[in-house]
């Protein structure tokens, strides 16, 4: 009899792994999934409109003000390099090291802002996610859903199930602009 005690042991895990899963799923409701492109909603709403906008805008005056630069530091090389058989070469060489370290540090600047344009890109979007969790989580309540998968991840479905459309509206209704702030 004492034999079969580790069967039994045996037995009765294996039973129980059986059973537990089932009664555990019991407790888990089966998924109800709606669908949304989120790419679409940032490309079509009024707020990301409005935010590629402002971004446009800044990444534009960034370079006008780069190219602005670039024009004036070829000037002064010419100027350099046209007055460079009257001058002594050992001090021709240190200004020119000297512009070309100037015209570096230019550069490095206009690339610390435009990586301040993608921070503020980067912002704006978390402000608008935070929205957009509200407006979704809204959505998930009213039609008995409880959660949102993106459209890529679905090969066969209906399209009474994409919420883009509805999210895209209640979105412009509720954000249709957001500042830009760009950090310094």
């Amino acid at each position: 009899m004492l034999r079969n005690i580790p069967m039994l042991l045996i037995a009765a895990a294996v039973l129980g792994a059986v059973v537990l899963p089932s009664s555990a799923s019991a407790q888990v409701p089966p998924a109800r999934a709606l669908f949304l492109d989120l790419e679409t909603v940032f490309t079509q709403s009024d707020v990301g409109k409005d935010i590629r906008s402002q971004l446009q805008v800044m990444l534009s005056e960034i370079s006008a003000r780069e190219k602005t630069t670039a024009e004036n530091f070829v000037t002064r090389e010419q100027a350099l390099l046209a007055g460079a058989r009257d001058r002594d070469p050992a001090v021709l060489q240190k200004e020119w090291e000297e512009l070309q370290a100037e015209k570096e540090a230019s550069g490095n600047l206009y690339q610390i802002e435009r990586t301040a344009v993608q921070s503020a890109s980067n912002n704006a979007r978390r402000q608008v996610n935070t929205v957009l969790n509200e407006i979704m989580q809204g959505i998930l309540v009213e039609r008995g859903a409880n959660i949102v998968m993106s459209v890529g991840a679905v090969y066969v479905g209906g399209v009474d199930y994409d919420i883009t459309a509805e999210v895209i509206a209640r979105l412009d209704k509720r954000m249709p602009k957001l500042k830009v702030e760009r950090p310094r």
